[in-house]
């Protein structure tokens, strides 16, 4: 069973992750006009703003989360999403607040789409 929940994090995970980060490169260069991004600091963003995310809502169950209902706890989300990858993105970047929101600004937009699916599932 565990190697089966390892298998797909490397086949799913990983592909999931560098394709993430090859539109986040491509919108921090476009969008937020941040020079010195690459693929390699835009995956790094993206990692770091993933556990930066968990660190934030870990510590809330999910219940809880539930109980301010599919809009509330969607918009929880989104704010943490929007605090995580604006501020991996300034520190990793080396950029301002405005390049670093500007940049995952869509990119936080996809995600939380697709997390308004998920949450819905549940209702």
């Amino acid at each position: 069973m565990e190697g089966m929940i390892i298998t797909m994090a490397l086949f799913i995970g990983v592909p999931v992750l560098v394709a993430g980060a090859f539109i986040l490169k491509f919108l921090a260069r476009k969008i937020g006009k941040i020079e010195n991004a690459n693929f390699k600091n835009s995956l790094l963003v993206e990692i770091a703003a993933g556990v930066l995310v968990t660190i934030m809502i870990n510590p809330i169950r999910f219940e809880e989360l539930m109980e301010l209902g599919v809009i509330g706890s969607i918009l929880a989300y989104i704010l943490v999403l929007t605090i995580a990858y604006t501020l991996m993105g300034k520190l990793i970047w080396k950029s301002t607040f405005i390049q670093s929101f500007k940049a995952n600004i869509v990119w936080i937009l996809i995600l939380s789409i697709l997390i308004s699916i998920v949450v819905s599932k549940f209702y």
